[in-house]
């Protein structure tokens, strides 16, 4: 599923979020957040945003050309991220190159891919420029399409060049992990990371797979996190796709059962919950939420904007828990997921 036109702010926004795309915007002159500023209780900002992302002018050049679909009107820069943490109140934010979307398969568009590895590699290359202009605040991630031949050269590059982690896509790439080329690919790119001891921020689910659902999450889960004691790894959307609707809620309930608090994975898996509450979210996929987020271990979650307009006020105004429960999320630095003291 790809974004197109879409009639409403609401269906953009879940939409958007599923594929991990470019933030939507609120029509001119319509204030979305101002009832969700009224009644959001008062919890305080997240001192990480988890799941940022940059994006340059050549990336939404690409996006015209290539007539892939796109709701951004203007690049991501250090300082458009900066101005939005400090509207929130956040301190940092780890940000996640969009080169992916030099490579999305989801798009139906390729060209060879020596020209497409030059596009990647200006797109990685534009975030770690961007996060250098802010080194205390803004935390650069690599991406890339891991079924590509160039895949691994370019983690090794991005890591010779400090940056400090890999975003994988896996919708947008079109990685389907029952078929073992896909799984293989993978595979070795995520070893590569954690060879650099990169940790690894994974959008999982893949809509484009026919019946999507947990045995997908388990075979992630036994086949790349399990066997790579080093990896450090965030799955995104709580191992979904924004929202919490059905099918999201039993990839998480699985990956509970997989890798919760009384696993020996719990020390090295974490989740983000970026796009999860949204300003439409109904109340039965919030409160079963706030049944979850216990059982994997709110000192394991980490909040994420998805560059998102509003996206604090949408949690802070659909959160199912108490404030203690918030402020085990909210007081997340990051710095076990990549490598810190």
């Amino acid at each position: 599923m790809l974004r197109r036109d879409f009639v409403d702010l609401s269906t953009k926004l879940a939409v958007a979020r599923i594929l991990g795309l470019a933030e939507p915007h609120a029509p001119r002159g319509l204030d979305v957040t101002r009832g969700l500023r009224e009644r959001a209780p008062t919890l305080m900002p997240p001192y990480l945003d988890a799941h940022a992302h940059s994006a340059s002018v050549a990336l939404l050049a690409y996006h015209v050309v290539s007539n892939a679909p796109t709701g951004r009107e203007s690049p991501t820069d250090g300082a458009v991220l900066i101005r939005r943490m400090d509207g929130d109140g956040i301190r940092r934010a780890f940000v996640l190159s969009t080169a992916y979307q030099m490579a999305a398969d989801a798009y139906g568009t390729r060209t060879s891919e020596t020209a497409e590895y030059a596009r990647v590699r200006l797109e990685n290359d534009f975030t770690a420029a961007e996060c250098a202009r802010y080194p205390e605040r803004l935390v650069p991630f690599l991406s890339v399409n891991p079924k590509r031949g160039y895949a691994v050269e370019e983690v090794d590059r991005c890591a010779d060049q400090k940056m400090r982690g890999l975003k994988l896509h896996l919708w947008n790439s079109l990685v389907d992990t029952r078929q073992a080329a896909d799984l293989a690919s993978l595979r070795r790119v995520i070893e590569r990371a954690a060879h650099h001891r990169l940790p690894v921020v994974a959008h999982i689910l893949v809509g484009a797979v026919p019946n999507y659902g947990p045995d997908d999450t388990e075979r992630f889960v036994r086949e790349i996190i399990m066997p790579l004691d080093t990896l450090q790894i965030s799955l995104a959307h709580l191992a979904g796709a924004g929202r919490f609707g059905a099918q999201q809620q039993a990839c998480f309930e699985r990956l509970i059962a997989l890798c919760g608090p009384d696993t020996p994975y719990a020390s090295r898996v974490w989740t983000d919950m970026a796009a999860v509450l949204t300003a439409t979210t109904p109340a039965g996929e919030a409160r079963r939420l706030g049944e979850l987020l216990p059982r994997w271990g709110l000192h394991r979650v980490l909040w994420g904007s998805d560059n998102i307009d509003g996206a604090l006020e949408f949690t802070r105004a659909q959160w199912p828990l108490d404030a203690a429960a918030w402020h085990a999320i909210a007081d997340q630095r990051g710095g076990a997921l990549i490598g810190e003291a």
